[in-house]
């Protein structure tokens, strides 16, 4: 079961908005500095004169070995939520680590959900499933299932960073929205290579500095939800379930009529009616997969191959520069990324995709009986 984050400690501790909430931000690092264990040694000269002769002399040689300083950085990429589907497997959300430790160390990778909505990341009210953390082996940048397997960052030279990978399965649950979930990497000893070493432990801060002695001081930050000098750091990142507000509108209009042509058309027997569907899509994410059905209305009869499909909508009229359809669901123009059929009683029209604030539109014409 992975561990939780239960108190909502440090919240006015992030001054970000929206992910952006990482203990560090990457442009604000030191470096890690002189190595640990480094022996920084200096020896003092005097001069002076004694009876007219001038002579030196040298102190003894003062000798330190420089401590270890555990720091790292932990930060979110992208900036924005994983936008996600329901029951969707294997999705990722992207982390750096940084070592800004002056050695190179190991790190165990947590990965949390969020028991608290926190007010900046956006209303928690799910949670994901088969939670997984992974190393990007590669250095691509990419998750790549079987490829990326380590679930720990081994032997990271100072300065170095890493991507990490959360990886979790979403639900199949009505009315969920956003899983707030956060990566917490934990310094730990290194030295042998692909084996991850325990925990680090500072010296306690009671115990006198040995110049001949590596001592470990913490000197990591506070962050949202995280302790400051504790060998650990934390970021944050969502999983939101996208969105997309479909609506139609249709429009008809009388083309022509057998008394008057074209000239002031009405709507009596034998006039040709054009009606016009309008998809909208008002977002935020594209909607995918779009069938339109319209039952052929009574008192009218269909004009065959008058199906047009993928026109951009303008108003109440379809603009007839959309894929020209037959009135069956086969042959070359159920090629192209559009489709439209009339079996004889409703009239069918699919889209591949609607993009926000770009309406297309189905347009097919009857003649009133």
């Amino acid at each position: 079961m992975m561990n939780r984050i239960l108190s909502p400690v440090a919240l006015l501790a992030g001054t970000g908005a929206g992910l952006l909430i990482a203990p560090q931000a990457l442009a604000q690092q030191v470096r890690s500095g002189t190595a640990a264990g480094v022996s920084i040694s200096n020896q003092a000269t005097v001069s002076y004169s004694v009876g007219g002769s001038s002579l030196t002399t040298s102190s003894n040689t003062a000798t330190f070995v420089v401590d270890k300083k555990i720091n790292l950085a932990v930060a979110e990429l992208g900036g924005t939520p994983t936008i996600v589907a329901r029951g969707a497997t294997d999705q990722v959300t992207t982390f750096t680590v940084t070592n800004l430790t002056n050695a190179t160390q190991d790190f165990r990778l947590e990965a949390d959900q969020q028991d608290v909505s926190i007010p900046l990341l956006g209303t928690d009210d799910f949670n994901v499933t088969s939670v997984r953390v992974f190393v990007d082996s590669n250095g691509n940048g990419t998750y790549e299932a079987g490829v990326d397997r380590a679930t720990f960052i081994d032997e990271l030279a100072p300065d170095a960073t890493v991507t990490v990978f959360i990886v979790a399965n979403i639900p199949d649950v009505a009315g969920i929205t956003q899983a707030n979930v956060s990566l917490n990497a934990i310094a730990a000893n290194s030295g042998q290579a692909g084996t991850l070493g325990g925990d680090v432990v500072a010296t306690p801060l009671t115990t006198p500095d040995s110049p001949t002695t590596v001592d470990i001081v913490f000197a990591d930050d506070t962050g949202l939800l995280d302790q400051p000098r504790n060998g650990q750091q934390r970021a944050f990142d969502a999983y939101r379930l996208g969105s997309a507000v479909v609506t139609l509108r249709k429009s008809a209009r009388v083309l022509s009529d057998p008394v008057n042509g074209l000239a002031s058309p009405h709507a009596i027997p034998g006039a040709v009616v054009e009606y016009c569907i309008t998809v909208n899509n008002a977002g935020p994410n594209v909607a995918n997969g779009i069938t339109v059905t319209d039952a052929l209305p009574a008192n009218t009869d269909y004009i065959s191959n008058s199906l047009t499909v993928g026109g951009i909508g303008t108003g109440d009229t379809c603009v007839l520069n959309g894929s020209i359809e037959d009135d069956d669901a086969v042959g070359a123009d159920e090629s192209d990324p559009y489709g439209g059929s009339f079996d004889g009683a409703t009239v069918r029209a699919t889209l591949p995709s609607v993009t926000p604030l770009v309406p297309l539109n189905v347009g097919f014409r009857v003649t009133i009986r």
